[in-house]
């Protein structure tokens, strides 16, 4: 039986063009792909990164208001409802129950400025609230700081009294000002304190 194939083995100058056409990368074209997809990792490396802060931030400034917001409500109930008013100090030795006053024909506004005012609620022991605006900075009851000193910064805290004659009921003034422990890890790490104020009437004055 006889087998007839058609196979024609290529020539040698075949061969050599058949090498020729088949093209590979350079190193040229490999360190420009490399370079690109460094340039592509980096710029979204930096945007996931951006990400993380801005709602690191965001948390942290969520974290901040609701502090804040739950000292000066919890503050300004216990001074308005007071059973009784103890009084005003700025040294925590001397409290007085009535503010300076103007005594001209036309009286005007008088603000003074305290660091301690005591006050006694209907369902608990009096309870003395520390607001310094000197070093080091405090916002406290009973010495219990009121902020959390690990999270948050306190940068300014006044209390202060305001009265316009002797017959009015003093208002209070509470204010401070808070901000991140460690603001460099935040997008903004100049972002300004968050400032946190009110004024109170006191029900119960001299009853």
């Amino acid at each position: 039986m006889m087998i007839i194939s058609n196979f024609n083995p290529p020539k040698a100058d075949q061969i050599s063009n058949w090498g020729r056409n088949q093209k590979g990368f350079t190193l040229v074209e490999l360190l420009a792909t490399i370079i690109v997809l460094v340039a592509v990792g980096a710029v979204i490396g930096g945007i996931v990164t951006s990400s993380f802060r801005g709602t690191n931030k965001t948390n942290v400034i969520e974290n901040i208001r609701q502090n804040g917001n739950y000292v000066l409500a919890q503050v300004a109930r216990n001074i308005e409802y007071a059973k009784v008013f103890n009084g005003l100090s700025a040294d925590g030795t001397t409290y007085v129950t009535t503010c300076p006053f103007s005594r001209a024909p036309t009286p005007t506004p008088v603000i003074t400025a305290y660091d301690f005012i005591k006050v006694t609620p209907f369902n608990s022991s009096p309870i003395i609230y520390t607001c310094t605006h000197f070093a080091p900075l405090t916002i406290a009851a009973n010495g219990v700081s009121l902020v959390d000193t690990n999270t948050i910064s306190l940068t300014d805290c006044t209390i202060a009294c305001v009265q316009t004659k002797e017959t009015d009921v003093p208002i209070i003034k509470v204010g401070f000002k808070l901000g991140p422990k460690n603001p460099s890890g935040l997008v903004e790490s100049s972002s300004p304190p968050i400032l946190f104020e009110t004024s109170v009437t006191i029900r119960n004055y001299r009853r």
